[in-house]
């Protein structure tokens, strides 16, 4: 009998043991569980919040092939910002951008964008193609907060080689895309040497499409023409003027 009892707690204080042991494991089974699910909530809700973003703002995807090169840039801040700027010349010294400054309405921890070199025109309804443009760019962004962006500011470079070969003048146009329209934006040049022409504009949005083309001389006709029209518009004031004056002494004998 002694045997047997003693037996019977022990099996009892294993099975207890046993059990306990079982409990303390699904704690941590628990937890793991709820870090889960709250991560995989947030990332779901980023994911709606980028994908609503993105239909309205962001460029539809590009064919194969169109795209010769493309740059992506990243920016992880450890102290989040309500301005970001970012020198794309540490990161490519060779690409048309030459820096970005990005404002927001709330301080942001993460900016990226991608810059795409194309080797044609994009097919987007609003975009040029003539024989003036020497290359096309897209330029998009992605942020945390991607609507609460409130201006970008933008610097480009643009090389004169390709115009002074031909004797004339390079140019930059920017196009942004939002919620699926092209909208030209006012590009200002600002600066120029003798290897490059600076442009700066100031917008806000996640997309843009950047044209670099030359400014083709005015055939000389043209400038005939404008000469001649000037001149015509001289002579006739002259005339108006001298018939005036002659009416004024008329009145003034008959007075």
């Amino acid at each position: 009998m002694p045997k047997s009892r003693s037996l019977f707690k022990s099996s009892s204080y294993r099975r207890k043991i046993g059990e306990k042991n079982r409990t303390n494991n699904r704690k941590p089974c628990r937890i793991m569980c709820a870090r889960t699910c709250i991560v995989f909530a947030v990332f779901s809700l980023l994911l709606s919040l980028c994908g609503t973003v993105g239909a309205d703002s962001f460029l539809p995807v590009l064919p194969q092939g169109i795209i010769i090169e493309e740059t992506c840039v990243s920016v992880s801040l450890t102290t989040p910002a309500s301005t970001v700027f970012i020198n794309v010349t540490e990161y490519d010294p060779q690409q048309i951008v030459k820096n970005i400054t990005l404002e927001f309405l709330e301080p942001v921890a993460y900016v990226s964008f991608t810059l795409d070199v194309l080797n044609d025109r994009p097919s987007y309804e609003g975009i040029p193609r003539n024989e003036t443009v020497l290359q096309y760019y897209t330029i998009s962004f992605l942020t945390d907060l991607a609507d609460k962006i409130t201006s970008v500011t933008m610097v480009f470079v643009v090389e004169k080689a390709a115009a002074q070969e031909r004797d004339e003048e390079v140019t930059l146009v920017l196009y942004q895309y939002d919620g699926g329209k092209i909208e030209e934006c006012p590009a200002e040049k600002f600066e120029e040497d003798d290897a490059f022409v600076y442009f700066k504009t100031e917008t806000e949005g996640l997309s843009y499409v950047a044209v670099t083309q030359v400014l083709m001389p005015a055939p000389w006709w043209l400038v005939v023409a404008i000469i001649a029209m000037a001149a015509l518009m001289a002579v006739i004031g002259i005339y108006v003027y001298r018939r005036v004056k002659l009416a004024n002494l008329r009145k003034m004998v008959k007075t």
